[in-house]
């Protein structure tokens, strides 16, 4: 029971009544939230990652949290959208060297015996794990951080219990194959399929930047306003 009810205080404590003063303020929270029977999805909202601006044919990062109210497992067993070829589960980032960045400098390299040499020891592999620079690479190649996933998966939420699928807690939801390009004030709609028969359908937004934005358009408040 304990863990039941600090499940429920985790997903709706901020959910603040509109009378109180916090409605007032502008939450940190960006995404939508919904009640499907006695799961609860939380703060769905595509990543806002470095720039809030994803192109077509790229991939965009989701982030949701799911909390099972009831007393059975439940488990995540698709999600899927028309504005992607598909959402993957990814878990992993390798990195893969951009062959077009190769120059003749670098074919050369490759010819000498120590280029050889260095490609048979076991530090030149090329993968990284999540949160490694995927971008660190030897003087004159390019590399490039490719998401790995799978499009048919399962996830387990146990009761009295959630699971956060975030680019910055382990496994998330990716968008795969996006039908056109994704910035601020762009929506994409979701489908949630779960092993109770529960399925959602809901349009989530773009998220904001975790951090606030430079403040210095408004000037010194100590400095007295031009005459």
């Amino acid at each position: 029971m304990v863990g039941a009810a600090a499940l429920a205080l985790a997903l709706t404590g901020c959910g603040a009544g509109q009378q109180a003063e916090t409605s007032r303020m502008q939450t940190a929270i960006s995404g939508v939230d919904v009640d499907a029977g006695t799961l609860a999805l939380r703060d769905l909202q595509v990543d806002y990652g470095d720039g809030g601006f994803y192109p077509e044919g790229g991939q965009a990062p989701l982030r949701v949290w799911i909390g099972n109210q009831g007393e059975e497992t439940v488990f995540l067993e698709s999600v899927s959208s028309p504005d992607a070829e598909a959402v993957i589960l990814a878990a992993e980032v390798v990195a893969v060297e951009d062959e077009a960045s190769e120059s003749p400098e670098a074919d050369e390299a490759s010819e000498s015996p120590e280029a050889d040499d260095a490609s048979a020891s076991p530090s030149a592999e090329g993968s990284a794990t999540p949160g490694e620079d995927a971008s660190a690479s030897a003087e004159g190649e390019e590399v490039v951080a490719e998401i790995v996933g799978e499009s048919v998966f399962t996830v387990e939420i146990p009761p009295g219990d959630y699971v956060r699928l975030t680019p910055t807690t382990g496994s998330f939801l990716l968008l795969d194959g996006l039908n056109e390009d994704l910035g601020m004030g762009s929506r994409v709609e979701l489908e949630f399929a779960f092993s109770n028969g529960e399925n959602v359908t809901i349009t989530v937004p773009m998220g904001v930047p975790d951090t606030a934005g430079d403040r210095s358009y408004f000037g010194d408040p100590h400095e007295p306003a031009a005459e």
